[in-house]
């Protein structure tokens, strides 16, 4: 069955109203009443419903079944991501909400390309990237939409990350003797449940930065012998996580 997204309050009385995606329904999948679709509203709860009015601006289903999302991971992935640029930055809330990440927050720092003007950019980029995050939702199966934040400093970042079970630092320039494997660095959290996830912008941390995550307890570690893109780092932490944690 396709599969829609709509907003929690817009389901009541056994109807759910689709706006967002109304003339999707209507023009390019050319669908009929009475056809049977799958509607999620991000909190976690499923509908089976059947098409009872199709319009360019509003469609309605009937709701013949209500479940809840078995989709979603136990553990709580956060990931803090150094700006990049605009493009990849698309590409990593993508990918992240695919393999499972809880949230997303976009981190400044000092070697960031990307830059945010004011408080109203940051506003209008999270915008645009939570529409991201829902379209990579309602492509994976997922019940909840990840949530991508407004921009925020690499200090509160770090302030953030404090109140994780278990933060990691994946950080290429520390000598070998600094950093921990990653292995043993999960096992020595066996109960841990929320994770954090640093990354840096393509440029990596200035040495300020990382010398003032070492000092607040985030943890160090490698992936391995070869330096990955910033847009890779994601993508192959999330899930050993999620696999270590018997998620995969």
């Amino acid at each position: 069955m396709r599969r829609f997204f709509t907003e929690p309050q817009n389901i009541s009385g056994g109807v759910a109203e689709i706006f967002e995606d109304s003339k999707h329904i209507e023009k390019v999948l050319r669908m009929n009443c009475g056809d049977r679709i799958l509607i999620f509203d991000g909190s976690g709860t499923e509908y089976i419903a059947e098409l009872v009015s199709i319009k360019k601006n509003l469609c309605q289903a009937r709701i013949l079944e209500e479940t809840q999302s078995l989709s979603e991971p136990q553990v709580k992935i956060t990931l803090f991501q150094g700006l990049p640029k605009s493009g990849k930055m698309e590409t990593i809330i993508q990918k992240s909400v695919e393999l499972g990440v809880f949230e997303i927050v976009p981190v400044i720092m000092e070697r960031c390309v990307t830059k945010i003007a004011n408080k109203s950019a940051g506003e209008e980029k999270a915008k645009r990237w939570n529409k991201v995050s829902v379209e990579a939702v309602k492509q994976c199966g997922r019940g909840l939409i990840p949530k991508v934040l407004e921009p925020v400093s690499f200090e509160k970042a770090i302030e953030m990350m404090k109140e994780l079970d278990l933060s990691l630092m994946p950080y290429e320039l520390l000598g070998h003797e600094g950093k921990t494997g990653l292995k043993k660095v999960l096992s020595d959290k066996p109960d841990a449940t929320s994770f954090g996830i640093l990354v840096g912008p393509e440029g990596g941390f200035s040495d300020e930065e990382a010398a003032f995550a070492l000092e607040n307890e985030i943890t160090a570690i490698g992936l391995g012998r070869r330096i990955l893109r910033t847009e890779t780092v994601s993508g192959a932490l999330i899930p050993i996580i999620m696999f270590d944690r018997n998620e995969i």
